[in-house]
């Protein structure tokens, strides 16, 4: 039988043997406008006042909206906001916009545009945060761990600080959204350092986890030091599409998120599979292998000891920002393991390295993309030169099969019955 993948823009149609397992990702009923239901939730906020009431007699507030590489409707929230926020008397020239890039590239103003509309570019100050950039960052404290909390200056300086964003599984946070947008989002390089390391980052894939998570636990910490007084976030189906929002308070509005989109991310499995086959979802989600490498943390969570994963993702940007230098300088995957053990998260995204090499210690991985073949092999991925052909050879390596397709794995939480 034959199985369509997002490939980029477009897609891939690969011929797999008729056993195949194919996880759909479950789709809600369309919504007939987004701006509806995220007025409503920024009217009825979880666990804390409507916005306009909270913002009462501040004189200035920031939003932190997300980068390119996660699609969120920024200008629909934006809008709504800028409301609640005239209404408690703070104007359009007391905010600021402030780009969660993290450790990512800034956003060109093409991007910029079209992420919050052509007139909000031009009638707000908006600009990316750079964790590199000390001069635009400032100091709040430690966490009760130790952690050193580092944030963009505008964001401390604001009297009203509010994070917009996206929830969906997340492969270290659990899932994405509520405090993420601040780290690491809008967290300095030292911070993320410490949050992206051992042992607060876990060894193995954690999606759809949050109760005795340390990566979500301390993230929470650090917002709190710094002081989030609102969230607006929308959550996403299975397929990428905006369910609903939520908005409110830190946690309460972020967990309420969760349940609201767990219907749609759970994937019930009756067993790990040899050979899984991922595809993060198209762009821009396999934008680069940055992006893409996702799809393997929620693989890794389906397949067999052992087994061979499948990559199927267009990277049409190379590697992005990340240069993997401790996989090119590495003899074997192990190495990589063991330096970061020891040196932990650094400014050349080396936890990409380590998560690239976990998989690659325990199975095989093939790579369809555009990545040219010596990239690839430089990573230990053995690339192929169409999908169909990623799809033989891991059939090859693993005759009796049966296969998984996980199409958008990015949105997928596999669950293994017990």
């Amino acid at each position: 039988m034959h199985v369509e993948l997002p490939y980029g823009q477009g897609t891939v149609t690969l011929g797999v043997p008729d056993d195949t397992f194919i996880a759909r990702p479950r789709q809600a009923p369309p919504l007939p406008d987004l701006e509806s239901p995220i007025r409503e939730a920024v009217r009825r906020p979880i666990g804390t006042e409507r916005l306009s009431r909270l913002a009462l007699g501040k004189g200035d507030a920031v939003i932190v909206i997300n980068d390119a590489t996660r699609p969120a409707p920024s200008e629909v929230m934006l809008r709504v906001l800028l409301e609640e926020l005239s209404d408690a008397g703070i104007p359009d020239e007391k905010i600021q916009v402030v780009i969660a890039c993290g450790n990512h590239r800034p956003a060109t103003p093409e991007e910029i545009r079209a992420m919050t509309g052509r007139d909000l570019a031009e009638r707000l100050a908006v600009s990316n945060h750079v964790a590199t950039d000390r001069e635009n960052l400032v100091r709040v404290g430690s966490t009760s761990t130790g952690t050193p909390v580092w944030v963009n200056r505008l964001v401390a300086r604001a009297s009203v600080k509010i994070l917009t964003g996206l929830i969906a599984p997340h492969h270290s946070a659990g899932y994405s959204g509520g405090r993420k947008s601040l780290i690491p989002g809008v967290a300095g390089i030292e911070t993320l350092k410490a949050h992206h390391s051992f042992p607060i980052r876990q060894y193995e894939p954690v999606c759809g986890r949050l109760a005795g998570n340390p990566f979500h636990e301390e993230a929470v910490r650090i917002a709190r030091t710094v002081g989030v007084d609102f969230i607006l976030n929308v959550v996403q189906d299975g397929d990428g599409a905006i369910l609903g929002a939520v908005a409110g308070d830190l946690e309460q509005a972020h967990e309420a998120g969760v349940r609201l989109g767990s219907d749609y991310w759970d994937l019930p499995l009756p067993s790990r599979f040899p050979i899984v086959v991922a595809s993060p979802g198209g762009h821009p989600r396999d934008i680069d292998l940055h992006q893409a490498q996702k799809a393997l943390s929620t693989a890794e969570m389906a397949v067999s000891p052992g087994g061979v994963l499948v990559l199927v993702a267009q990277c049409r940007e190379g590697l992005g920002k990340w240069k993997a230098a401790w996989l090119r300088e590495a003899d074997h995957p192990r190495d990589v393991i063991r330096r970061f053990r020891q040196e932990g998260f650094t400014e050349g995204h080396t936890s990409k390295d380590f998560m690239l090499a976990r998989a690659l210690c325990r199975h095989r991985v093939i790579v369809f993309s555009d990545l040219p073949p010596k990239t690839a092999g430089q990573l230990f991925l053995t690339p192929a030169p169409s999908a169909q052909e990623a799809v033989d050879l891991a059939l090859e390596w693993q005759p009796r099969g049966p296969v998984l397709i996980l199409s958008k794995a990015v949105n997928l939480i596999p669950r293994i019955a017990p």
